[in-house]
C-alpha cells in the first residue's frame, strides 16, 4: 500500500513567530463513492450491491440516531463514533449556559482494524506535486523518500 504526499510550507500554528518549516501533506489519490465500496463488498459476500447498500444507508441512520442521543456508537474493528462539544468559556460554572457551546462536531476513534493499516511498517509513500503547483519530478521510495 501507498500513500502520496507532497511537500509544503507552513507555520506552527502554536508558535506564530517561528519561521515557516517544510511538511509532508497526504493527497488522495482519488475518491471512493458508497456505490463502489457497496459493488466490491458485493462481491466478497453473498448480497448484492443493493443489499449492501442498503444496510450502508441504514448504518447511517442508526449512527446518527444513537450520536443525537449523546450515545458513543461502537462498530467493532471499524471504530466508535461520539459527538463532540466545542464552547466558548465561563469565569464560573454557574455563568455557563448552553449558549456558550459553539459547536457539535462528530468524533471519529478509528478501531483496531483500521488502526492497523496505517503502520509505518506496512505503507510505502510515493511524493507528488502539489494539488496547485507546476508539474515538478515525482519520486517513489519508502519511509525516507
Amino acid at each position: 500500500m501507498a500513500i502520496n504526499y507532497s511537500i509544503a510550507q507552513m507555520k506552527n500554528p502554536n508558535d506564530k513567530g517561528a519561521p515557516a518549516k517544510y511538511y509532508a501533506k497526504a493527497q488522495a489519490s482519488r475518491s471512493v463513492d458508497i456505490n463502489e465500496l457497496a459493488e466490491e463488498i458485493s462481491y466478497s459476500t453473498t448480497l448484492t450491491d443493493g443489499d449492501v447498500l442498503n444496510v450502508i444507508r441504514a448504518l447511517v441512520k442508526q449512527i446518527n440516531k444513537h450520536i443525537s442521543k449523546g450515545e458513543i456508537v461502537k462498530l467493532e474493528n471499524l471504530g466508535s463514533f461520539q459527538a463532540q462539544i466545542s464552547s466558548d468559556g465561563a469565569e464560573a460554572e454557574e455563568e455557563f449556559s448552553t449558549a456558550n457551546i459553539r459547536k457539535v462536531s462528530l468524533q471519529f476513534r478509528p478501531g483496531i482494524g483500521l488502526r492497523g493499516q496505517l503502520s509505518l511498517d506496512n505503507l510505502t509513500f510515493h511524493k507528488v506535486k502539489p494539488l496547485n503547483a507546476p508539474a515538478a519530478e515525482e519520486e517513489e521510495g519508502g519511509l525516507g523518500a
